[in-house]
């Protein structure tokens, strides 16, 4: 269950993966603030941000 976590170095999960974090073999190296769609927009946010 959720391997990808552990192969990407770089990857990034909503705020509502908090709830099931225990129960995972890897979790991603970033989470963002947010759950759900709002946690993907921040992200996008956050990367669009980092570009310039």
């Amino acid at each position: 269950m959720w391997p990808l976590f552990a192969f990407f170095p770089h990857a990034v999960g909503t705020a509502n993966l908090r709830d099931v974090e225990d129960r995972m073999p890897a979790t991603p190296a970033y989470v963002t603030e947010a759950p759900s769609g709002a946690g993907f927009a921040e992200l996008a946010a956050a990367l669009l941000a980092a570009r310039g």
